[in-house]
């Protein structure tokens, strides 16, 4: 007896726009001898499906397993549809399609109203990806219509993130929508059976987006100089002025970069003077991977990952230690020992390579310090004329701005510096739920956003320092971006505890109107806690040992935390142990010149006459204003006049630095501590006596706190002895410090598990990028049977804050909701 007919219904959700899901369906379901049809919904996608009991299973089956590169499936519903469900009108309309249906069929993508309404399924398309090896081979192949062609993408590869307005993603919904699809295209993007159906941005060159090069202009208020050359040949002209040492502005697909020959001093120096970026590291790109393991030291097997993932479609910036044979010029990232590399991944960085002769060029984002990325071209003829000597432009809008991934290896595991293209707009799981949507808005440096619902976070791309009105402006761009996307109308908001923070004011705008919502404050680092927690996947009755190790984080006591040791669940914090508390003289200042945290510091063993003033004031320590600063500086410690209060591990590392005379000032962020770090790697070689700097602790209060003075003087007084007597270069010193700090560190976070029978230890913070001092913190804690957690998905420094932030704010609702029950 024949199988009867079973009619169902199945709604998807996940990363199912923009990466060929409906074509697979209607493949998929041919082979399994499926009637029915498959539609878009915007946030989810529908199928309505007629067949046998056993090829209905095996059709769900293949769903599953063999379903497109780029989607995802997080959730699979199966519904029945039978005569009774005449009685619901969607259902109804359904069944009778089916009934009478004797082939497969894609419909027209909409939304419906109810799930635009309330968020449902909260699908989202997937991130910018590179370009795909088949689109690669067509791109090289002369016989082939896109040779050369920059745009050429499918289904499975390219911009999508970056080009989409809303939802569902249909070209009319794009920045494509601009360029009408010629026949040729149009017969692709039509057929099912061609890798482009349904490709959004897919085209060629006689219906696509175009280059153009031209020259700048050293007054952007003059009349704009005419293209010099279009297509192809702008690519040209655009390789041949890198390699003649010009600098170049390329447009991309989420923004602009600057582009030089990185084996170029001069070019390299030229582009840093006009950028006024001193000393700050630049990300190469390279031709391939054999340049680059010319470059990085990635021939050992703790960074094999790491070349996989520069490899990977993603394309972020992976950070390798410099090779033995490492040869850029000195300034491409000048006094670190580290490099960051990326890999072409657009079709225009493959065809600029075909007519380049370096196999290298530096490859910055087109930005002034803590301001947005340039994505428009007028807007790059305002800001960037006097940096760079030529513009490569093209016609395609970009709809969302977004910075490269950076990465590196921390203990031997890939952590996120900074996370955006390549990975957003794709979810994070919860390890709980709340169907209440809540939006995360971050901090105030390094900005990300997060939008939370059903045990999904969505975390926008990097943002930026919040503080300048520009970067202020583009947070809520993106905040209002993530919320179309995503389709979640938050019903609560989350902040940093910084009553001053723009994001702060933003959020408490957004809760306070006509019907106002709930507004969690968070500590920000309990956000930074329990953000490690959720990224590990602790459940909500979960309590840890949390290391919280930055620069600076606002404190419940209204003074600067930044070297924590905590005992937290996710709605309850204690602060059981820190770094001592400094005074900062000159508050912020103090954070740009380290020299003025020596003074603060080394203050307790002036006052009982170890040090004298004489001493103090000869010390090789860099002061603006010289000897009228260090006496004003000294006043104000005398006085504890304008003094802020710090126990931030940041500013400790970065007075460790100036003392040591390795950086005397901060131009960009985390330098003395990164330049430190590079110098404690070369300690570390040099077989230093790591545990000569005993970690001394003393109380405050009631809680435990490491002695950073005693360190500092402890290091003060190998620097004071005579040539003849010192035992150890700056470099032993450093990596000396560096380890002192750490293990106390440890020794307070294993001491607090001994008193609390708690056997888990999660750190996060920026400090927490440093390979060095997360390694020691792994390497004692586990000796101790203790458990040790780091960040998976996501940035330890504050791109992980808005995460932590939803994920608190989720535990407390579920919290109330259930004292209430």
């Amino acid at each position: 007896m024949a199988d009867s007919v079973v009619y169902k219904k199945i709604r998807i959700k996940g990363v199912v726009q923009g990466v060929g899901f409906r074509p697979f369906v209607y493949r998929t379901a041919l082979e399994h001898k499926i009637s029915g049809r498959v539609t878009n919904l915007g946030n989810l996608v529908e199928i309505a499906a007629a067949g046998t009991s056993d090829d209905f299973d095996s059709f769900v089956c293949d769903l599953s397993a063999k379903n497109p590169p780029l989607s995802r499936i997080d959730d699979l519903e199966i519904l029945d549809l039978n005569d009774s469900a005449a009685e619901k009108n969607a259902d109804s309309a359904d069944l009778l399609f089916l009934k009478s249906a004797t082939s497969f069929s894609i419909s027209e993508s909409h939304i419906a109203k109810k799930d635009a309404e309330s968020g449902a399924g909260n699908s989202i398309i997937p991130p910018d990806t590179a370009i795909c090896a088949d689109c690669l081979a067509e791109l090289k192949d002369k016989s082939n219509r896109r040779f050369l062609y920059p745009f050429t993408v499918c289904t499975n590869c390219g911009p999508r993130y970056t080009t989409v307005r809303k939802l569902p993603y249909d070209r009319e919904n794009t920045s494509m929508d601009d360029f009408p699809l010629c026949d040729a295209c149009r017969r692709e993007y039509t057929s099912v059976a061609d890798r482009r159906y349904h490709a959004q941005p897919v085209c060629c060159p006689d219906c696509g987006p175009k280059h153009f090069f031209q020259k700048s202009t050293a007054d952007p208020s003059c009349k704009i100089n005419p293209p010099l050359s279009f297509g192809n040949n702008a690519l040209k002209d655009a390789a041949n002025a890198i390699d003649a040492g010009s600098v170049v502005a390329l447009k991309g697909y989420g923004g602009f970069h600057l582009v030089c020959d990185a084996f170029s001093e001069e070019a390299v120096s030229t582009l840093r003077m006009r950028l006024n970026r001193p000393t700050q590291p630049f990300a190469v790109m390279v031709r391939n991977e054999t340049t680059a393991r010319q470059i990085g030291n990635i021939q050992n097997s703790r960074d094999s990952d790491l070349l996989s993932l520069l490899q990977n479609f993603r394309r972020p910036i992976v950070v390798f230690d410099k090779s033995d044979s490492y040869s850029l010029a000195p300034s491409v990232a000048p006094r670190l020992h580290n490099i960051g590399v990326m890999l072409p991944y657009s079709g225009t960085h493959h065809v600029l390579f075909e007519s380049l002769k370096t196999d290298c060029v530096v490859m910055t984002s087109a930005n002034l310090p803590g301001l947005p990325m340039v994505v428009d071209n007028d807007e790059a003829v305002l800001e960037l004329s006097n940096v760079c000597d030529f513009f490569l432009f093209h016609n395609r809008k970009i709809e969302n701005r977004t910075d490269d991934t950076v990465i590196r290896c921390v203990a031997d595991e890939p952590v996120f510096l900074r996370r955006s293209r390549g990975f957003v707009p794709e979810r994070i799981r919860l390890p709980f739920s709340s169907d209440l949507g809540i939006a995360a808005v971050g901090a105030e440096m390094n900005n990300t956003i997060s939008f939370a619902k059903d045990g999904n976070v969505y975390l926008s791309q990097y943002i930026g320092n919040t503080k300048h009105v520009k970067t202020a402006q583009y947070h809520a761009d993106a905040f209002e971006t993530l919320k179309r996307l995503t389709g979640i109308r938050p019903s609560a908001f989350a902040c940093d505890l910084h009553p001053e923070f723009n994001t702060t004011k933003f959020a408490e705008e957004l809760s306070g109107g006509p019907t106002p919502s709930p507004l969690f404050r968070i500590q920000h680092h309990h956000a930074h806690i329990c953000s490690v927690m959720a990224d590990n996947g602790l459940p909500i009755d979960s309590e840890i040992i949390g290391i919280a190790i930055d620069g600076v984080g606002y404190g419940d006591d209204q003074t600067v935390w930044g070297g924590e040791i905590f005992r937290c669940d996710y709605t309850f914090y204690e602060r059981v142990a820190s770094l001592a508390p400094q005074p900062m003289p000159g508050g912020d200042l103090a954070s740009y010149y380290p020299a003025r945290m020596v003074f603060g510091m080394l203050y307790p063993y002036v006052k009982n006459g170890n040090i004298s003033k004489e001493e103090l004031f000869d010390l090789d320590l860099y002061f603006k204003h010289g000897l009228d600063e260090k006496k004003m500086v000294l006043t104000q410690l005398e006085n504890h006049f304008n003094l802020v209060t710090s126990t931030s591990t940041g500013r400790v590392l970065d007075t460790v630095s100036a003392l040591l005379g390795l950086c005397k000032a901060r131009t960009y962020d985390g330098e003395p501590s990164m330049v430190l770090e590079s110098a404690a790697v070369s300690g570390l070689l040099e077989s230093p006596d790591l545990n000569y700097f005993v970690p001394t602790f003393k109380c405050v209060g009631n809680r435990p706190v490491l002695d950073t003075s005693a360190l500092l003087y402890s290091i003060y007084r190998e620097i004071q002895k005579p040539d003849s007597e010192r035992r150890f270069s700056k470099n032993e010193l450093a990596v000396m410090a560096v380890h002192s700090l750490s293990f106390g560190m440890a020794m307070l976070a294993a001491d607090a598990c001994e008193k609390s029978g708690i056997s888990t230890v999660g750190i996060s913070g920026g400090v927490a990028n440093n390979d060095y001092i997360v390694r020691t913190f792994s390497d004692y804690l586990k000796q101790k049977g203790i458990r040790f957690l780091t960040h998976k998905n996501l940035p330890p420094g504050d791109g992980c804050i808005s995460h932590g932030q939803a994920a608190i704010a989720v535990a407390r609702l579920l919290s109330e909701k259930s004292k209430e029950q």
